[in-house]
């Protein structure tokens, strides 16, 4: 029995005892939780004018294309160097040749005709001077006209009309003669070729398409609000755009993989909205785009995609900000000794990567958070990067 009471005995004075140094013993003493800033990056704002450039793309469209057709009918006997697929040619160059045998002889059977018809014509104008010559002798009555039929008058006229027309026959064969030579109507390109030498063509074959190498065209569908950003002056029937006033724009290859730049310019804009996506286009041209220059490794090709940053207006007394330093496209953060402060903006125009703001206030020099805070508020600490904690002011 002792053997049991004893062991809880030391048990209980042990139990005691501990609860009771536990209750008297002193207190740790609890330290403050510090609370650490948050760490941001800020820059300062600065007022400024911004040019706004809308982004655009589009396709390379020749501005001047043909389908060349044949006028007559033969078959191809040469075909030049430069009538081939991507060669270039100048005004007047000779692209293509047919057989002009049967037009050369056309032209000296109608060469015959006509002097035939000329000597008829002198022949009746020989027997009208002795019709005449007789009428004097027989009748002596100078009063009494002679008669059309009798002065070969009618004849004379039908001869004429030969002649006139033997004249017309022999200018359509030469005319057809000239047609077997396919000349280049101006300095271009071949985009296509669809004859080769030995073919036999009828008037109407598409021989092949080019298009002129001055200029081309590219058609950029835009917004009605990017339309309006541009500020372009309008076309009406009785009074023409300033062309001068037109935006300059910019183009680049679509791809990225090549540094190239084209400069250009709106000509013009389309007569109709796009009915579906409610897009105006505006058409832009690129002189001169395939001669060679500096900062151009490859000249543009007719279908090529290709960006555009048109030139619209200009804003003044705006601010330009990182598109992370504006929260829910109405309010700024700015640093003010240490801490934050909200201040509600006007947003102007949204860039790729920047924001044109205006505010009511004056705020050249402050500086603006740039570090996304969604969840900050007016008053809030916080530390500039690689910056010592400003001290609080009293």
């Amino acid at each position: 029995m002792k053997k049991i009471i004893l062991p809880l005995l030391v048990i209980a004075v042990g139990f005691g005892l501990g609860k009771f140094l536990i209750a008297t013993g002193p207190e740790a003493e609890k330290q403050p939780q510090e609370t650490r800033p948050t760490v941001i990056e800020a820059q300062p704002l600065n007022l400024q004018s911004y040019q706004v450039k809308v982004s655009a793309s589009g396709i390379v469209k020749a501005q001047t294309q043909t389908s060349l057709v044949a006028e007559v009918s033969g078959k191809v006997l040469e075909i030049s160097p430069n009538f081939q697929a991507g060669s270039y040619f100048d005004k007047g160059a000779n692209l293509l040749k047919l057989d002009a045998a049967n037009y050369t002889n056309a032209v000296t059977i109608a060469e015959g005709d006509l002097a035939q018809k000329q000597l008829a014509l002198e022949e009746q104008q020989a027997q009208a001077k002795l019709a005449q010559r007789d009428w004097n002798l027989l009748d002596g009555n100078a009063s009494r006209p002679q008669s059309d039929l009798a002065a070969r008058r009618p004849h004379i006229a039908a001869a004429q009309a030969a002649i006139n027309a033997a004249e017309a026959k022999l200018q359509q064969e030469k005319l057809n003669l000239a047609r077997t030579r396919i000349t280049a109507p101006y300095s271009g390109r071949v985009q296509e070729k669809r004859v080769e030498v030995g073919q036999y063509i009828t008037p109407g074959t598409v021989l092949g398409v080019i298009y002129a190498t001055d200029a081309v065209e590219v058609h950029l569908p835009l917004s009605l609000a990017q339309y309006e950003l541009l500020g372009m002056p309008e076309a009406f029937r009785d009074k023409a755009a300033d062309t001068a006033a037109m935006p300059k724009v910019e183009f680049s290859p679509s791809n990225g993989n090549r540094s190239d730049a084209w400069q250009g310019q709106v000509v013009r804009s389309s007569a109709a909205l796009d009915e579906k996506s409610r897009q105006i286009s505006v058409i832009a041209q690129i002189d001169q785009p395939f001669i060679a220059r500096e900062g151009v490794s490859a000249p543009l090709r007719i279908g090529q995609y290709i960006t555009a940053k048109i030139d619209g207006k200009t804003f003044n007394n705006v601010y330009v900000v990182p598109a992370s330093a504006v929260r829910q496209g109405k309010e700024i953060l700015l640093l003010r000794d240490g801490k934050v402060s909200v201040q509600p903006i006007n947003l102007v125009w949204n860039a790729e990567k920047d924001v044109v703001i205006q505010t009511d206030v004056d705020l050249n020099g402050q500086r603006v958070i740039i570090t996304p805070l969604p969840l900050a508020t007016e008053g809030q600490a916080v530390q500039v990067a690689g910056e010592n904690k400003p001290e609080s002011k009293p």
